[in-house]
């Protein structure tokens, strides 16, 4: 059995390939190292003693470090010497930095060698395409697949255990038979050793220039800053991550940027509150990092409670919390894992920050680990989103957190990434629990989970809309009461339109709940009850006529920050008109629709729809807005449906107003409260 030092080279090879176990790590130095053969290090120039196929390899060993010469990263060669299929530079023809491309195939073969030592190390890079374009080992007839590239130009150290074939011939076999993107092997260095051989670059590294610091010197003052609603103190967020009720204390972690106003350097930003309105940002949780030569950032995730010490790593009474995320990494993304024993304040990266759950092999970015303690059957479940096209969704289970098995798949076409699972009683019965799963969009259905596969009852449906997106429920919510948070994506760089320091925000928090409905069992959404406490006055209407010219705000003073609810017969009025801070929002009584004025990315203003089914329920149409300084949350009072949107920079006129057009609609009841500042 040859046993890999690299767990990112642990695949199957291809058929014609002896499969073998792949298990990695490095230790700190290299001992007794010997070249297995003459020219081994290709510091000959030539391909003296090697056996060329097809014509990936002419115009090889190529010299100096090519690469870095043409602006990539270095290829990090021994000596002068090494093969990369992709130049076209040998010392001889060609420029330092030439290339040749992706176009040639073909073999290079070693001469007979005897294994001597325990160990045979190299170094490798290129393409990654396990059995396709790599290094292997010729032993009893055998070709047993060493390692393939990492989709990098940089090479890192690679030992294999050959100890059960010391004393045996051998020959090593670099191989490229890929035409396409990073078709290429870059090799060097074939050495024997008595141990695996060291690489620095391989070792837990954080990324440079990403400090954990959050901004100290920011303040909440900007006159456009959502009030609110949740932003960072400075540059880009989106998906919500890890949300979690530690016992003390609400943590929103985020995707987010250190670095700038626009996607990148994806970090897990972090944030607590102690009634989930109340943000106090703190430093950044966890941070992009290399670990076995493979940089990657940390997209997103969940984090639990362990509550029965499943991982082992609990530190006196205070229960470990631990976060799982996607490792955005080249060749194929992973899910990772860290804990902290200190309520969130540090991490430690398990494993150095390797693979809890492996790529499966369905699509290179599968990603959002979803994390659960399924209390039926006394075990975690992960729900992993796998495959786009048809969608697959893949469920695992595990005793301790780190060992997860296979369970089931669920193949549906609407499932997209950000997958959460919410287990709620149906109209608030505790004896009848269903389970509710929804992806990023919020297209969901509702059944029966019991701890390994779901079984579906009702959808697939979708509710929400607008600029909402990738909503993750808070996990340990005390009240045992489903509250969720999503990202309001899209609309223009608020850095730029608004003269603020941060870009994109958080919606308000929601409480999910399954209804009976004459349809059969819906999910409904509103705003979370703890809104009260932003509440500083109410102004209130009773039954009113709304007659055309007639205005129902014209005694109200100014506002700013609003939650309204409102519930009104459309009667013979062609359209019900609300101007509210920043947004007109227009009922129109012909398409049971709503629309609001908005503003595209290249700033122009344009009407955009806001609900598109707002059919009187009863006679009735009854709605919620809530208004903050960029944004407008719209609900049917009901809950079976809501919008999250981006509205205009600025008023759209100077004043204020609720009016009917082309004749008269009947308001039953206005309620209008002004809300105060989460920040203050």
């Amino acid at each position: 059995m040859i046993e890999m030092l690299n767990p990112f080279l642990c695949r199957p090879v291809i058929a014609g390939l002896i499969s073998v176990a792949l298990v990695s790590t490095f230790i700190s130095e290299s001992t007794a190292e010997e070249w297995l053969f003459p020219n081994s290090g290709f510091e000959a120039g030539t391909l003296d003693g090697w056996t060329a196929e097809g014509d990936a390899f002419t115009l090889q060993p190529t010299r100096g470090d090519n690469p870095n010469a043409r602006g990539r990263e270095s290829s990090f060669h021994e000596g002068d010497f090494w093969i990369g299929t992709y130049e076209r530079h040998d010392g001889k023809s060609g420029k330092p930095g030439a290339v040749r491309g992706d176009v040639a195939v073909g073999t290079l073969t070693s001469p007979v060698f005897t294994i001597t030592k325990p160990w045979i190390s190299f170094k490798v890079g290129g393409g990654y395409h396990p059995g396709q374009c790599g290094v292997g080992l010729l032993v009893d007839g055998e070709l047993i697949e060493l390692s393939s590239g990492v989709d990098s130009e940089s090479m890192v150290s690679v030992s294999s255990d050959v100890t059960e074939h010391v004393g045996k011939p051998a020959r090593i076999v670099i191989y490229d038979n890929v035409t396409g993107g990073w078709g290429h092997i870059n090799a060097d260095h074939f050495t024997a050793t008595d141990q695996a051989v060291i690489d620095e670059r391989s070792k837990f590294a954080f990324v440079d220039g990403i400090s954990a610091e959050a901004y100290p010197g920011t303040a909440y003052d900007q006159q456009r800053r959502p009030q609110f609603h949740f932003t960072s103190k400075q540059n880009w967020l989106n998906d919500p991550n890890g949300m979690i009720f530690d016992g003390e204390k609400y943590h929103l972690f985020f995707q987010h940027n250190p670095k700038g106003t626009n996607w990148g350097n994806m970090t897990w930003g972090h944030a607590t509150s102690p009634d989930m309105l109340r943000w106090t940002q703190v430093e950044h949780a966890l941070l992009p990092y290399s670990i076995d030569g493979r940089p990657g950032t940390i997209y997103s995730g969940t984090a639990v409670v362990d509550h029965n010490n499943s991982l082992g790593k609990q530190v006196g009474d205070t229960k470990t919390l631990v976060a799982f995320y996607t490792f955005a990494t080249k060749p194929k993304f992973y899910q990772a894992m860290a804990y902290s024993n200190d309520l969130g304040d540090t991490w430690t990266y398990w494993n150095e920050g390797r693979a809890v759950v492996e790529n499966q092999g369905f699509d290179h970015g599968e990603r959002d680990p979803k994390v659960f303690w399924h209390a039926p059957s006394n075990q975690w479940v992960m729900v992993l989103w796998v495959q786009q096209n048809p969608g697959r969704v893949r469920f695992f289970t595990s005793k301790n957190l780190t060992d997860w098995e296979f369970a089931s798949d669920l193949l549906r076409d609407w499932a997209f990434e950000c997958m959460d699972v919410v287990f709620l009683p149906v109209d608030g019965d505790k004896d009848n629990v269903k389970c509710l799963i929804y992806d990023a969009s919020f297209d969901y259905e509702i059944g029966e989970f019991d701890g390994e596969k779901f079984v579906s009852e009702t959808g697939p449906l979708v509710t929400g809309g607008g600029n909402f997106y990738a909503a993750q429920t808070f996990y340990n919510q005390p009240q045992h009461r489903a509250i969720q948070m999503g990202w309001m994506r899209g609309g223009p760089n608020a850095a730029d339109v608004y003269d603020v320091p941060f870009n994109q925000q958080m919606s308000f928090p929601s409480e999910l709940k399954i209804r009976s409905t004459p349809d059969g069992l819906r999910v409904a959404c509103s705003p979370i009850r703890e809104i009260d406490s932003l509440v500083k006055d109410t102004y209130e209407v009773g039954e009113v006529e709304l007659v055309e010219g007639a205005n129902l705000l014209s005694n109200v003073d100014p506002l700013d920050l609003v939650d309204m609810t409102i519930e009104f017969e459309p009667g013979t009025a062609k359209q019900v008109v609300f101007d509210l801070p920043s947004v007109r929002v227009t009922y129109d009584s012909e398409t049971a629709s709503a629309t609001y004025g908005g503003r595209e990315k290249d700033g122009n203003r344009v009407k955009h729809e806001l609900m598109p089914d707002l059919k009187s329920r009863d006679g009735m149409v009854r709605l919620r807005f809530l208004v903050d300084r960029m944004t407008l949350e719209a609900y049917r009072l009901d809950g079976a449906d809501f919008r999250a949107v981006y509205t205009l920079p600025n008023p759209v006129s100077e004043s204020q107003s609720i009016h009917s057009v082309g004749g008269t609609a009947n308001i039953k009841s206005l309620t209008i409260r002004r809300l105060g500042s989460i920040w203050e």
